[in-house]
C-alpha cells in the first residue's frame, strides 16, 4: 500500500496482459469518462480488458461510445472469468467501500493500482497514484495518454471531456489549471463535438429529473441568515418514478446557486439511510462535514449517508453545517 508517481505505473501496466478496470458505485461523469478513456488506451496497448461497476451507467452518459462495455458483478460471473492473473485498476474511487459489490474482484487481482484525485482518500491498492491537486480523475488518465505517447482520438476526447466537464460543473468550479486546459485543447484537436456533448451533459434533462427538481424546490428552506439552504427528497417523492434515484443527480446545485447562499445540502431518503449531497463556495469545505459522518469527497462537493430516521438525520447535518458556517 504505497503512493506512487506516474512513472512507476508504466512498468506495472506493461507487465500484465489482462487488466480489470473498476470504478465506484453510482458512477458519475468523471467515473465513467475516466474508466472508458483508460480502457480505450489499454486496448490500444494490446491489453485484454474488462470494466466493472456495481451500478449501471446513468442514462445521460449513454451517448458515450462503448458505454455497454461497463459490466456488473452478475455479468462477470456469467462470463466465467477469474481475477487472480489480472492487473486490477480502480479509477475515481476514494475508498474501497465505494467499489461496492465488485470490490472483491479487485482484491483478488494479482496486482492492484488505484488512480484517484479525491482529497479524502483511502489508499487501498498495492500502488496508489493519487493527486488531489487536479480537478478530475480524467486529468490523471490524460497524463497516462501522454506518458504512453498515445494520441487522444475522438472517442477518447469525448470520454476525457465528460470527466473534466462534469467534475467541474461545466467549468464553473474546481482546480482548473493550465494542464487542465492543455488537455482540453488536445480534445478539441481530436475533433471533440463540444457543443453537442455539452448540451447532452449539462442542459438536456430527463422528465423524471424535472419532477424531482419540482419536489425538491418545494422543500427549499433557508437557514443561518440565508447562508445555508436545504432541499429534501423523501421516499414518497420517488414512488411515481419507479424509484429512479439517479435522476436526482445535480439537483443539489440549485440550492447553492442563489444569491447570498454559501452552503447547501440535498437530503435523499434511501433504503440504506439518508444520503446527503453537500455543496459550498470558497472558503468553506464540505468534505470535512462529509468525513464527520463517514463520507468524503471534494472541498466544494462531497457526500455521505447517515443511518438515522429522515428528520433526525436532516437535523444533524443542518446543525453541523450551521456550526461550520460560524
Amino acid at each position: 500500500m504505497k503512493k506512487v508517481d506516474i512513472a512507476s505505473l508504466l512498468p506495472l501496466i506493461r507487465a500484465q496482459q489482462r487488466v480489470m478496470l473498476f470504478t465506484h458505485l453510482q458512477p458519475d461523469g468523471d467515473a465513467i469518462g475516466s474508466v472508458l478513456a483508460l480502457d480505450l488506451l489499454l486496448k490500444r496497448l494490446g491489453k485484454e480488458t474488462i470494466v466493472l461497476c456495481q451500478d449501471p451507467v446513468p442514462e445521460n452518459l449513454r451517448f458515450l461510445p462503448g458505454w455497454e462495455q461497463v459490466k456488473s458483478a452478475a455479468d462477470f460471473e456469467e462470463m466465467g472469468l477469474d481475477a487472480p492473473d489480472a492487473l486490477g485498476i480502480s479509477v475515481d474511487a476514494s475508498d474501497f467501500a465505494r467499489l461496492g459489490n465488485v470490490g472483491p474482484y479487485f482484491k483478488a487481482c494479482r496486482m492492484t493500482i488505484k488512480i484517484d484525485h479525491h482529497a479524502t482518500n483511502e489508499q487501498f491498492a498495492q500502488a496508489n497514484y493519487v493527486d488531489e491537486s487536479v480537478a478530475a480523475s480524467g486529468v490523471l488518465i490524460g497524463r497516462l495518454y501522454e506518458a504512453f505517447d498515445e494520441p487522444v482520438t475522438r472517442d477518447a476526447a469525448l470520454y476525457l471531456y465528460t470527466a473534466l466537464s462534469t467534475d467541474t460543473g461545466n467549468f464553473s468550479h474546481g482546480k482548473m489549471t493550465e494542464e487542465f486546459f492543455t488537455q482540453m485543447a488536445s480534445c478539441m484537436r481530436a475533433g471533440l463535438p463540444i457543443v453537442e456533448a455539452s448540451r447532452i451533459l449539462h442542459l438536456v434533462k430527463h422528465p423524471k429529473f424535472i419532477k424531482l427538481l419540482t419536489r425538491a424546490l418545494d422543500s427549499l428552506t433557508y437557514h443561518a441568515q440565508g447562508r445555508l439552504t436545504t432541499t429534501l427528497l423523501r421516499g414518497s417523492d420517488f414512488e411515481s418514478l419507479d424509484d429512479d434515484m439517479e435522476y436526482a443527480e445535480g439537483i443539489v446545485n440549485f440550492g447553492l446557486n442563489i444569491r447570498g447562499v454559501e452552503m447547501t445540502f440535498l437530503a435523499t431518503q434511501t433504503p440504506e439511510g439518508v444520503k446527503f449531497s453537500l455543496r459550498c463556495l470558497p472558503p468553506h469545505d464540505v468534505s470535512k462535514a462529509a468525513a464527520h459522518f463517514g463520507g468524503g469527497g471534494h472541498v466544494l462537493a462531497a457526500g455521505c449517508t447517515i443511518d438515522q430516521p429522515f428528520d433526525k438525520a436532516v437535523s444533524l447535518m443542518r446543525e453541523h453545517l450551521e456550526k461550520a458556517l460560524g
